[in-house]
């Protein structure tokens, strides 16, 4: 398994406070959960120094919601306060689809491509199909066959 791309420290940071007994190994967890979707969405930079802000702020970003929710709750009350997470908000390391979107982005991976098309051939009532990378021809097919272009 690769190294997370960010580290407990840089996610302490982001928290603004020290973390409490037992949530070290939760936030270990939550790095490395992250760091997985993100090489998902993204490249795998398996040396984390190489991975872009961008990537490494979307990990500690979805470790976070992970350590400051760790039951995932999208709502809390008690007596006259009440607290609630939007239903499109993310639970745990989930990523939104904007973090998604900007990591497709960062790896030229998406977007509009284009494919060449190639048609089939016909010669005496036979069909043939273009063989990629060579300038032969494949007989596909004759009048009547189920599998002929039509």
């Amino acid at each position: 398994m690769a190294d997370p791309l960010a580290t407990v420290a840089q996610l302490t940071d982001r928290l603004g406070r020290e973390l409490e007994q037992g949530e070290e190994s939760v936030a270990e967890a939550a790095l490395a959960d992250a760091s997985a979707l993100v090489r998902h969405y993204g490249l795998p930079w398996p040396v984390p120094a190489t991975a872009p802000p961008v990537a490494v702020g979307i990990v500690l970003a979805a470790a976070e919601r992970r350590v400051r929710n760790p039951e995932g709750y999208r709502m809390e009350m008690e007596g006259a306060y009440q607290y609630q997470l939007p239903a499109s908000a993310p639970t745990g390391v989930a990523l939104t689809q904007a973090e998604i979107d900007l990591l497709r982005e960062l790896s030229g991976r998406g977007g509009l491509v284009s494919v060449e098309v190639q048609r089939p051939v016909r010669v005496d009532d036979t069909w043939y199909a273009p063989v990629a990378g060579s300038s032969e021809y494949l007989p596909w097919g004759a009048p009547g066959d189920p599998g002929a272009p039509r």
